[in-house]
């Protein structure tokens, strides 16, 4: 009885773990967009260094989710999730003293435990909660999502409240150590024989093969890094875009939050139902045919800024956020029901979300180098719309039902 009691502690415990990691996944780079004007006037910084300021921690997603399965092998699957946590607490906190050197470098260590963390997530909660794959994804990526989208609609108003964007960005290392201190009661879940498997999984060369040699891999890559290109670019640009139009730092970063956040319920709604479609190909393609629509509309209205700029990137921000908002929990399912095994789990999320996210990271690069050569975000946006309609064939195809064969 008393094991048992215990057991359900720690199981509670866990999804509070997997809450308070999930609020703090985001924040720390969701809020240097709408504070990026901010933050290149006051250092200052060039051009080129605010470019790399926004699109870096989306590279560090895609080169640290490697890192994943190797951290698993030498660490074990909750240890190494402890120490990205402690990695991403310290980074956040400690790359706003200073001027740009540390804050590049701390941005660094940022991308970098949040790309591990995301690797290491489906793992986690196939491992932990292997009945409630689907809940358990539904309810972490709608924290991301929320989180994102409030961190993004009241970094301003906090740096205004706060005295500046440095402790506005430094509130976010509060729930990044509850996540920490959470986390630790989940040590005892990794006992040796627990952990053991993990490795030996992870170890599997066979399976890992079958992964790499597979369609639906490469497919899934695409999906994932083409929606992530579109969200990370709306995450770094859109507020400069919609201030270099005409609008204040307040409205850009308003209707940021509004474009993160209202796709959030159907979102939800649909994480919760996902594991009874017989096929995901028709969700994947309609829902990244709207943000393909609003980048079309955000384009057409950065070429040629109006008095109604406001209410049509909002209603732009709208179609991207249904958009993003379900293309998003559907790859992570994908991710987590596509493999065999858990060994395929591991190796196919860091595939996916590493070469992704680097595909993310070039495409937000490029945003503001082409805005910054143009003149204008008409072009980069237009080029963003093109990629989001490429998006609605890649996500048809890797949504037709279908599971990578386990290794031999």
């Amino acid at each position: 009885m008393k094991s048992s009691k215990t057991n359900r502690v720690i199981w509670l415990a866990g999804v509070m773990a997997l809450v308070f990691i999930a609020i703090v996944l985001r924040p720390a780079v969701a809020a240097v967009g709408p504070l990026l004007h901010e933050i290149s006037a006051s250092l200052p910084l060039s051009a080129a260094e605010t470019s790399i300021l926004a699109s870096a921690p989306v590279f560090c997603f895609g080169l640290g989710a490697f890192l994943g399965p190797a951290l698993v092998r030498k660490f074990g699957l909750h240890h190494a999730m402890l120490g990205v946590l402690i990695l991403l607490a310290i980074s956040t906190v400690g790359r706003l003293f200073g001027g740009s050197i540390p804050l590049l470098i701390g941005t660094l260590g940022v991308g970098l435990a949040i790309a591990v963390a995301n690797v290491l997530l489906p793992t986690v909660v196939r491992t932990d909660y292997p009945r409630r794959i689907p809940l358990i994804t539904g309810i972490y990526t709608t924290l991301l999502a929320l989180s994102a989208s409030f961190s993004a609609s009241t970094a301003v108003p906090w740096s205004q409240a706060l005295g500046g964007w440095q402790p506005a960005l430094m509130v976010w290392g509060v729930p990044s150590a509850i996540a920490v201190l959470l986390w630790l009661t989940q040590l005892k879940r990794a006992d040796k024989a627990s952990d053991d498997a993990n490795q030996s999984a992870a170890n599997s060369k066979s399976e890992q093969r079958a992964v790499v040699r597979s369609s639906v891999t490469w497919l899934l890559v695409g999906f994932f890094g083409l929606q992530s290109l579109g969200f990370y670019a709306i995450l770094g640009w859109l507020p400069n875009a919609l201030i270099a139009a005409g609008l204040t730092p307040a409205g850009a970063g308003a209707i940021l939050g509004l474009t993160t956040a209202v796709g959030i319920p159907f979102g939800l709604l649909l994480s919760s139902f996902v594991g009874r479609f017989k096929t995901l190909a028709w969700w994947a393609a309609g829902s990244s045919l709207l943000p393909a629509i609003g980048f079309t509309l955000l384009a057409f209205e950065l070429a040629s800024p109006g008095p109604e700029l406001s209410s049509r990137a909002t209603i732009a921000g709208v179609m991207i956020g249904l958009g993003q908002a379900s293309t998003f929990p559907l790859s992570l399912s994908m991710i987590g029901s596509r493999a065999s095994n858990k060994s395929q789990t591991t190796v196919l999320s860091a595939l996916s979300q590493g070469w992704g996210y680097l595909l993310a990271g070039a495409g937000t690069l490029l945003v503001g180098v082409l805005a910054d050569l143009s003149s204008s975000f008409a072009l980069p946006f237009a080029l963003l719309a093109a990629l989001s309609f490429s998006q609605v064939v890649v996500g048809f195809l890797a949504g037709r039902p279908g599971q990578i064969p386990a290794g031999h």
